[in-house]
This record gives C-alpha cells, structure tokens and sequence, in this order.
C-alpha cells in the first residue's frame, strides 16, 4: 500500500500533518494497546520514510535504476549494471556535488539494543562497513532514534573528509513488554479470582528493583493500573514517563473439585 494512504494523508502533506496522522495511527493500532502488530508496523514504515526529507523525496521521485539493485543501493557502484557504461559521466558530477557540500556522503547504519540499555543508557561498540565505533546511547532512547556520529561516514570519495555516520536505533523489547513514547507497558496474567478479590502484585521492573502493585478488587480485563515516574526519562525535558500495568484476565484450568464447588456455593448466596 502507498505509504500517503497508509497515514492516511495527501501527498502534499506538510511534515506536521505526517507527524500527527503518526501520532493518531500508532496509538489506535499500538499492539500494547491491542492494536494489530502488521498494521502497526506498516503505519512506522510509512513514517520513517515519509518524516525524512531525502527518504521522501526519494520515495516521491524513486529513480528508475534501483530496479537493477537488490538492496535499493548504487547502480553505478562497484558491480552495478551502468558502472562502467555510465561512471565517467555521472561519477563526475556526484563528485562535484559532494566536493560543493565538502565532504562525502552521511552513511546510514541499524543498530539494535536490548531495552534495558534503552532505559539506563548505556556505552556500546558497533560494528559497521566503515569501522567499529563506540557509541553512546542515551538513557530514555525512543525506538526509530536517530543518533550521528561525526565524520564516521562512508569515504566513497578518498579526495573529500568523510561524512556523519546516522545510527538508527531498535530496541528488541522482552515478552509482554512495550513502550509508547516514555510510557511503558508491562502485559500481566491476572488468574480472574484474584481479580474478583483483589491482590498484591510483587512484580520486578525491568532493572530488577522490586515494586508491590495492589489490584483492586473486581478490576476488568484491560485495566490499566498506572505507577508513576517509573517510564522512560525524556533527556530533553527532564520528565519521567509512567508504567502501565495492563490487567489480561486469564481462568485458571487446574482448579481442584474442592474450590469448584466453594465457586459453586458462592455463586448460589443471594445477596
């Protein structure tokens, strides 16, 4: 499906009105949120392509010799069908562009990291085409960030100073767990007869510091019980987001025939 449709917006749409069809999309179809995870990852392609300038631009005015590349990459690059056909004259002029902006070209690379090291921050060494660098991942990281290390780029040409190299982030997230934005979600299977009578949750947060949530009594399946300044820090703000606790109602199959029938005689008091 064409990405415009997708967010649901026209083609001339402005970067802010991408931004808050985003916005809309991703909360209705977030998967912690009980959204469908394809759709859901359909609506993040359709942004990260369609909020970047040169992804758009290219999106809107795809060049018509990536047919020729598996990987979307040069078609006049080292290998490409039009290399030696056609690298004299384009070659030329790429590098003249490049020699006006005064450097090579900013190179792209994926990095993925656990969500611990989303929360905390943390120091890590990638491994990428160009070499291996130490990069610094800042605590409250949103997945899809982008992070530029300076002069770390690709040197396609070996006369100009490197590009930036721009790291895109991805977060592999644990079982059950989520996050939109700051706010975190944490899945929990509630038996439904401790969601009748109420209970305390002894529950251990992602860095291993231990929390006791109290479920009320008689909470529905889906309730959200919400534990303050325990979310993703955002760096530019200083805030502290919030964790959710998102309540699934399971019923247990193991019940013995004692607690069956005290179901059974609760269930016939009339009140």
């Amino acid at each position: 499906m064409d990405h415009y449709e997708t967010l649901g917006v026209s083609k001339d749409a402005t970067k802010q009105d991408i931004k808050t069809a985003y916005r809309k999309l991703a909360s209705k179809h977030h998967p912690d949120k009980g959204g469908d995870q394809e759709q859901f990852k359909r609506i993040q392609g359709a942004y990260s392509v369609l909020s970047d300038p040169d992804q758009r631009a290219q999106y809107d005015n795809p060049s018509p010799f990536n047919q020729f590349s598996g990987q979307g990459g040069d078609p006049f690059g080292q290998g490409g069908p039009f290399a030696d056909i056609f690298g004299d004259i384009f070659g030329s002029r790429r590098h003249n562009a490049y020699q006006k902006q005064g450097r090579n070209p900013d190179g792209i690379s994926d990095v993925k990291i656990s969500f611990l090291q989303s929360y905390q921050g943390a120091d890590v060494v990638i491994n990428t085409n160009t070499g291996s660098f130490n990069l610094v991942i800042p605590k409250g990281v949103t997945n899809g960030t982008k992070l530029k290390l300076q002069g770390k780029g690709p040197q396609r040409y070996k006369d100009l100073p490197p590009g930036d190299l721009i790291i895109r982030i991805h977060i592999e997230f644990p079982n059950n767990w989520g996050s939109d934005g700051i706010d975190i979600f944490y899945r929990h299977n509630l038996n439904v007869i401790d969601a009748l009578t109420g209970t305390e949750l002894d529950f251990t947060f992602i860095d291993n510091r231990k929390i006791k949530v109290k479920i009320p009594k008689g909470i529905q399946n889906g309730h959200k019980l919400r534990i303050r300044n325990f979310g993703m820090q955002d760096p530019s703000r200083g805030l502290m987001g919030n964790l959710y606790i998102i309540c699934n109602l399971y019923v247990p199959d193991n019940l013995s025939n004692e607690v069956i029938e005290l179901l059974n005689n609760i269930k016939d008091i009339k009140e």
